[in-house]
């Protein structure tokens, strides 16, 4: 008997849908019945392959999306992913983030921050409303998951701080500059309750105007999130990571950090432009912002903080660089830490990657992404690593970098051709 994944459901919405799961190797995936276990799986005809069940943790799927606005686009996302948002929206932490937004000062936060996004992202919201009909919850929630950042540090100030431990980032240049190779690794850590439910998504829009000035991006969605919060890229090798901050304070409204970051990486064609876009005035919280230009052959990190913000661009004379969850470089207009040193008194990360070799190679930075004491099993969700000379992108999930081979493995200059495969590297032999 052949079972069904709710994507096969949905086949007539979404002829226009170019969505893939992955083909799964036996390394990713075993067909068996183990102790009551039943994992089987059924390859379709193209544009869809249904796959009946597989290991979330170690392979979550691309949903390839091509849509004629932000609305379509939306709606097709929510459908695809509707059971993985239901799975993250039933988890505690989500639950406990809804309690707060109806709270007193949540829900009057909560109102600000819908109102100055829509104001300023008109076509990002759109989209959130095709997520919510897709997907079938409240549109309310979706914002949510869209907010995290910000909601999450206003419930940190009524004493919920979320541990600042999130996310490790490694620059390095070759022996010889730019020209020789470049490399930018990024571990993606949060709580191990959304493992089961993240996803690669990759949007393209017939209408760049209206899905918000750009035609293709895509990237790490956590559920029912847009593209631009976690590792982004788009069509023009223009690549991003986040870091999150615990600054001291944060505003109750302002810009998201998820939008902002979505307009600048999806939308640019270079370093300069990405910078531009991302430092603007208006933020709520906060964020450090990793990004590299892949045919430009820069690298830039760029911390952010309400109206302020700073930028070091990883040159040649700098050669390597890290950036974990302490802001490193910009300060408040009076000298003073936007964050509280105290807060990383147990985090041994920048220590320890500056204990060891200054990375110059793919190898190098794998191996520091890799160290025990940066590496977590519990909270490392995925590791994606770009080697900038040879435009690759490379991904592993559930599992350290160094000696082991990616799961995915995508070239950044043909991510978006029709008929680009979906990039998951076979392990069978």
């Amino acid at each position: 008997m052949l079972l069904r994944s709710d994507l096969a459901t949905l086949r007539a919405p979404l002829l226009r849908t170019n969505w893939r799961e992955p083909t799964v190797g036996r390394c990713a995936l075993i067909a068996a019945v183990v102790g009551g276990l039943l994992l089987a799986v059924v390859v379709g005809a193209p544009p869809m392959v249904e796959l009946l069940a597989y290991d979330a943790a170690s392979t979550p799927p691309l949903f390839r999306i091509a849509a004629d606005g932000p609305f379509d686009a939306g709606l097709q996302h929510g459908r695809l992913a509707r059971s993985r948002i239901a799975g993250w929206f039933a988890t505690a932490e989500m639950r406990k983030v809804f309690a707060f937004a109806a709270s007193p000062n949540g829900s009057a936060a909560l109102a600000n921050l819908k109102a100055d996004n829509m104001r300023e992202f008109p076509a990002f919201a759109e989209e959130l409303r095709g997520i919510a009909a897709g997907s079938g919850f409240d549109v309310d929630k979706i914002w949510c998951a869209n907010l995290l950042n910000e909601l999450g540090s206003l419930m940190g100030h009524q004493g919920f701080q979320a541990a600042p431990q999130h996310c490790s980032d490694v620059y390095a240049i070759e022996a010889g500059g730019y020209s020789r190779g470049f490399v930018h690794g990024h571990n993606d850590d949060w709580s191990s309750a959304v493992k089961p439910f993240w996803y690669f998504a990759a949007f393209t829009y017939a209408d760049s105007v209206a899905a918000g000035g750009f035609r293709a991006c895509a990237g790490v969605n956590y559920p029912a999130a847009l593209v631009g919060w976690a590792p982004t890229w788009n069509e023009f090798g223009i690549y991003s990571t986040q870091n999150s901050m615990v600054p001291r304070k944060s505003r109750a409204g302002g810009l998201a950090c998820a939008f902002v970051q979505r307009r600048a990486i999806c939308s640019s064609s270079t370093l300069d432009e990405a910078v531009r876009a991302l430092t603007v005035p208006g933020w709520s919280e906060g964020a450090s912002m990793n990004v590299v230009d892949v045919r430009g052959k820069r690298m830039a990190n760029v911390e952010l903080w309400e109206d302020e913000s700073s930028v070091l661009e990883v040159t040649e004379d700098v050669m390597n660089y890290t950036h974990f969850n302490q802001y490193k470089h910009l300060t408040t207009r009076k000298g003073r830490a936007v964050d509280s040193p105290a807060a990383f008194a147990n985090d041994p990360r920048q220590a320890r990657a500056d204990g060891l070799p200054p990375p110059r190679t793919a190898e190098d930075v794998k191996a520091i992404l890799s160290d025990a004491k940066i590496y977590r099993p519990e909270a490392t969700i995925t590791t994606m690593v770009l080697n900038g000379s040879a435009r690759r992108l490379e991904v592993w999930c559930a599992t350290r970098s160094a000696g082991s081979q990616p799961l995915y493995s995508w070239d950044l200059d043909t991510f978006f051709s029709a008929g680009e495969i979906d990039g998951l590297t076979r392990r069978d032999g």
